[in-house]
């Protein structure tokens, strides 16, 4: 295979926790919730899925338990900010803190170490045209990816869900619940972060290990700017940073350090943060809790 199919079959692949997180970044900010508790999400998503494969023997189990572990993180973070009324920026680097806490300890108990766990069963993989033998998530993000902008501007509750995020005060003017639907787009990026860590911890790789999500999370919050707070704009700005983690994948010569290919991805989180915000405005209800 050339070196450009090479690179894009990799940017597809890492691309996936990626896009899966921003996708549900983009309903928690387009709700008026700031997703920075996305970090956490997916490691903690990652965990759950690793004991859920690893006590089961059965994988599925795992998608399930993951999915189960960083939607509770993500009520918890909906908890805060919605019923509380946290700072939203503070309570999401909280979150990210606990999930590092809790998954280093409890790594800790139940494998007596904390570098990473026992290896577990792994998803199964499925034949693509071209792409050959891929992750069952990778036709699953790009439906998710779909499926999210049609709920968001072709439907009624994606219509409130926008209001909400743009005038809290209006939407609840016009009768429209601000809890309900925040809580909703808290579900649905627990779901989704759920999922990415999953395929980090039993589809990338086997096992769970410390601090696997790597920044993927702050990397999606870039990512929804860059997507311009649409899901399919999500899905579509994780392939660029795809394509700068797949780097490493494609240079194996050893030509460029690998610690300068590793820093790739967070290179372009740094740009896309410096020059995309200049020209997208997010939604303008973010941190408003309709209350005024």
């Amino acid at each position: 295979m050339s070196f450009l199919g090479l690179l894009i079959i990799s940017a597809l692949r890492s691309s996936i926790p990626v896009a899966l997180a921003a996708i549900g970044g983009t309903f928690s900010a387009r709700c008026g919730i700031m997703p920075m508790g996305m970090e956490g999400f997916i490691l903690i998503g990652a965990f759950g899925a690793t004991c859920g494969a690893y006590y089961s023997g059965n994988p599925w189990v795992g998608l399930l338990t993951g999915i189960l572990a960083a939607l509770l993180l993500a009520l918890l973070h909906g908890l805060l900010c919605v019923r509380f009324h946290m700072n939203q920026v503070i309570c999401g680097i909280g979150i990210n803190m606990l999930a590092s806490g809790i998954t280093a300890s409890l790594t800790q108990i139940i494998w007596s170490t904390r570098a990473n766990s026992e290896a577990t069963v792994s998803l199964p993989r499925i034949m693509l045209p071209v792409f050959g033998n891929s992750s069952i998530l990778l036709p699953a993000t790009i439906l998710i990816g779909l499926c999210g902008w049609a709920f968001m501007f072709r439907t009624p509750w994606g219509l409130r869900m926008r209001i909400v995020g743009e005038k809290p005060l209006a939407a609840r003017t016009l009768g429209i619940s601000i809890v309900k639907y925040r809580f909703a787009g808290e579900i649905i990026v627990g779901v989704l972060c759920g999922l990415a860590g999953s395929y980090l911890s039993i589809d990338h790789v086997n096992r769970f290990a410390l601090g696997m999500s790597a920044g993927r999370g702050y990397i999606a919050v870039a990512v929804n700017i860059l997507g311009g707070f649409n899901p399919i704009g999500s899905m579509l700005g994780s392939l660029v940073f795809g394509f700068a983690a797949s780097l490493k994948n494609v240079f194996t010569n050893g030509s460029i350090p690998s610690q300068l290919l590793d820093m790739c991805p967070y290179l372009v989180t740094i740009l896309t943060v410096t020059f995309a915000v200049r020209h997208v405005r997010g939604p303008a209800g973010i941190g408003d809790s309709g209350e005024g």
